[in-house]
């Protein structure tokens, strides 16, 4: 995903004329969040017109972004253009929305179809300059597929086709589907709002907070920047919404760190991509995922965080012991040399900074406690949102009453920095939440377009007939599925695709709802490290200077739990929290994890020094024993691992006894040996 911050602080600072049209670009990007936070609070506007504005307007923050970053004349001209068409299909919607739901909900006229037609481009356009090709090519190939239908050969794919003008009804009005249906509803409600609260921590200095607090965690430690890129890379990643930007941005700080310390730059690029890629899965945001999984599922969001939090806690759990196993395997100790001196401080100025900091703590507890009570995502972020800024502007007025009682030029300064507080969080807050406005609006059209014309349903017969009744053939065909259609694509968009396609097939043989769901979601979301696209791994290895393709089979074996775990959510949906009791959930993870310990002290060859093959072939029954929901084979598991690591920890004390001894007597041999120091003759 582009940095469109990035991309307007040069046309702040450049002589093309741009600012004008970054100052423009701001005041539309306050009002469309003023806009949003009526509507979630106040519920101001029907849903036809607020869809059009979420999903108009973001086009339209997207394309002033563009002009005001163009640096010819002409490209900016051209985008502005584009912008005023933006502004004008909400206008066109607006005031036709009566009309639209009442005389031509089912005969829309020329101008309908015109304006449907404009807002389809200008959708796929910014799609494209936003998020690449590939979201924008197989939304143009959905359509293709329901206007060819007819013409297909028989079977799956084959279909009546659609009309041209039932197509382009499809797409937007006046059917309110595909841009403006259930999923830029969705966006506008739920996803925006959370965009809005990521920009304030921002602006108010809690992602520093964040990273600062994750370097004090983890930055002591034998893999040290490791740690460090785990922990932060979680936190942030749990509410960017994209592991890729999660990766651009954390990784730049923490990537070179890992090399620095003695790390080869294609792990280092690994552990930033599956730490990124799995803060999607961390509730209680999970990278807005959580909000799709409500509304596809209709699940309470009470139910999905706490589904979540057993999985996303082996996941980094199992991470984090990956890396410093490879840190003592490769003898190295970020702990003795000083590239995290700096910025771990001491003891008192951590504690005192978490003190300053209390507003990112009552906030994020209020955000907490309110979605599990009210289960109003959208709402509570709000909130959640102008209590950080209240609670952070009376720290700036607390920190700032000698200046406020001195002079009115220092009530002014004071002012004048809570003014572009505020500014400065709308500004990000639109532009973020007008990138995955428009992925998931786009997104949005293809999946109206294959359930329509019911391939949706056939590709989930398909698969069933495939696997001929067999569960685990199905989880198989399912999982190598959800990784195709989820290559290349952001977590919220193949979520939505992968859901559409697989989840059915997998409800259908008895799968618990939410666990189907959880399945594809988990291989949705690793596929951005998957070869051979893995998306995020290609962004951190370019960071790292590594080989992408080592990088992402690293990755791989750093992101074991991401797909193994999907399987064990069908096979034993207790560790989900489905029909199961807190101790028992807690015991089945525990076991999960000792799994894919195993498993990956296997890959390694190395426990507390390396092993040799008959040992690591021993970890095998343990590994499967581990995650086989038997307790039994759980018990023998155990058994296997505990008594290789006892051996390993023996032979190791025997050894140091051994070798203690040998220099003992090395020692005394040589005193002995010593000739008088004294003068005389024998």
């Amino acid at each position: 995903m582009h940095s469109l911050t990035d991309r307007l602080a040069g046309a702040l600072t450049d002589d093309r004329g741009n600012a004008p049209i970054v100052a423009v670009l701001g005041v539309v990007g306050i009002l469309y969040v003023l806009a949003h936070a009526a509507q979630v609070i106040w519920f101001v506007l029907p849903s036809g017109q607020f869809k059009i504005l979420h999903v108009g307007g973001a086009a339209t923050l997207i394309f002033l972004s563009l002009a005001a970053s163009a640096p010819r004349v002409t490209g900016r001209l051209a985008h502005l253009l584009l912008a005023l068409l933006a502004a004008g299909t909400i206008w066109y919607v607006v005031t036709e929305i009566g009309a639209l739901t009442s005389q031509r909900s089912f005969l829309p006229n020329s101008m309908d179809m015109a304006v449907a037609t404009v807002l389809l481009l200008l959708c796929l356009y910014a799609s494209l300059r936003e998020w690449g090709w590939v979201v924008s090519l197989i939304a143009v190939v959905g359509l293709l597929y329901g206007y060819f239908g007819q013409a297909m050969p028989d079977g799956l794919l084959y279909h009546g086709g659609l009309s041209l003008k039932r197509l382009i009804g499809y797409t937007s009005i006046p059917y309110f589907s595909g841009l403006l249906g259930g999923l830029a509803e969705l966006s506008a409600g739920t996803i925006f709002p959370f965009m809005l609260l990521a920009a304030a921590l921002q602006v108010t200095g809690c992602v520093d907070f964040i990273m600062g607090a994750a370097y004090r965690i983890g930055g002591r430690t034998r893999a040290g920047p490791a740690q460090v890129a785990i922990l932060s890379s979680g936190m942030m990643g749990m509410v960017s919404g994209s592991s890729v930007a999660n990766v651009a941005s954390t990784g730049a700080l923490t990537i070179p760190l890992m090399n620095r310390v003695g790390f080869k730059p294609a792990f280092s690029g690994a552990v930033e991509a599956v730490a990124s890629t799995g803060g999607q899965v961390t509730p209680p945001v999970m990278g807005l995922a959580a909000f799709l999984i409500v509304g596809l599922t209709g699940v309470p969001y009470g139910e999905v965080i706490v589904a979540a939090a057993f999985p996303a806690l082996i996941y980094y759990l199992y991470l984090m012991f990956a890396v410093h196993l490879r840190a003592v395997q490769q003898d190295l100790d970020a702990s003795t040399q000083d590239v995290l001196r700096d910025s771990l401080g001491s003891e008192e100025s951590f504690w005192r900074t978490c003190l300053y900091n209390f507003h990112f703590f009552v906030a994020i507890i209020y955000l907490i406690w309110t979605l599990i009570e009210t289960n109003l995502a959208g709402r509570a972020s709000i909130q959640a949102t102008g209590l950080l800024l209240g609670l952070y502007i009376l720290r700036e007025l607390a920190g700032s009453w000698r200046g406020l009682l001195s002079s009115l030029r220092g009530l002014g300064r004071v002012l004048a920095h809570i003014a572009g507080l505020l500014a400065r969080t709308a500004y990000l807050g639109a532009l973020r939440g007008a990138q995955i406005a428009v992925v998931v609006a786009v997104i949005g059209v293809l999946v109206d377009i294959l359930s329509v014309t019911g391939f949706a349903q056939k590709l989930s017969f398909a698969m069933l007939e495939l696997a001929a009744g067999n569960l685990w053939l199905l989880l198989v065909v399912a999982a190598f599925a959800c990784l195709a259609f989820g290559l290349g694509l952001p977590t919220s968009a193949s979520y939505i695709l992968v859901a559409l396609m697989g989840a059915p097939a997998l409800v259908s043989l008895g799968v618990p709802l939410l666990a189907a769901h959880f399945f594809v979601f988990f291989f949705a979301n690793v596929s951005a490290i998957t070869p051979p696209v893995a998306v995020s791994c290609l962004v951190a290895a370019k960071i790292a200077n590594g080989d992408f393709f080592r990088t992402s089979f690293i990755a791989v074996r750093l992101g074991l739990p991401g797909f193994i775990l999907p399987f064990i959510f069908v096979i034993h949906p207790e560790l989900l929290g489905i029909d199961s009791s807190l101790g028992y959930t807690a015991l089945i993870a525990a076991m999960a994890l000792l799994g894919v310990v195993a498993l990956n002290v296997l890959l390694e060859g190395f426990l507390l020094r390396p092993l040799t093959w008959p040992q690591r072939l021993s970890l095998l029954p343990a590994t499967l024993g581990l995650l086989h929901p038997n307790l039994v084979a759980s018990l023998v598991g155990i058994a296997i691992l505990g008594g290789l690591l006892g051996w390993q920890w023996m032979t190791a004390e025997r050894r140091q006894d051994a070798q203690d001894s040998a220099d003992s007597g090395a020692s005394a041999g040589t005193t002995l040996a010593e000739p008088p120091t004294s003068g005389g003759k024998r």
